[in-house]
């Protein structure tokens, strides 16, 4: 398992039903699972 860089955790997320302007502020300061899909298509 890796950690997410700080730098990283800053960035600004998008979306549907986001509580948070970035990625840090919507993932949990506990454990959280992050899952990448990507679309090759």
């Amino acid at each position: 398992m890796k950690k997410v860089p700080q730098e990283v955790l800053k960035l600004p997320v998008t979306g549907l039903n986001l509580d948070a302007k970035t990625l840090g502020g919507q993932i949990a300061k506990t454990g959280t699972l992050l899952v990448f899909l990507r679309h090759f298509g």
